[in-house]
């Protein structure tokens, strides 16, 4: 066996696979928890915010309910801790943000 193959096995042993989804999952927590931030903020980014929350299209890899299917979260239990309900105004609530956020970090 020549030096270069020894140098190329090496190389190989030392390589350690990672989890080519783990970048996707840490987008979809950063999408939730920018949208989380901006529940709280006034004007169109909190409407955007309702908006995300009360979507129920799951087509789009970077909705609501998808990202919460792809990380294994309860799209209802995090509306309802966030106070997200259709037909109802958003309350000014930081503390129900606050928990929801701690819900998605534990989880995820």
């Amino acid at each position: 066996m020549s030096k270069h193959d020894v140098a190329l096995e090496s190389a190989f042993d030392d390589h350690q696979i990672r989890d080519t989804a783990s970048a996707e999952r840490n987008l979809m927590r950063a999408i939730l928890r920018s949208a989380m931030d901006d529940l709280s903020k006034r004007g169109e980014p909190q409407r955007q915010a309702r908006t995300f929350f009360l979507s129920e299209d799951d087509y789009y890899l970077y909705s609501f309910p998808s990202i919460c299917s792809h990380l294994g979260l309860c799209a209802k239990t995090i509306r309802n801790r966030l106070g997200v309900i259709a037909g109802q105004k958003q309350s000014e609530d930081i503390s129900s943000t606050e928990r929801a956020l701690a819900v998605v970090s534990d989880r995820v």
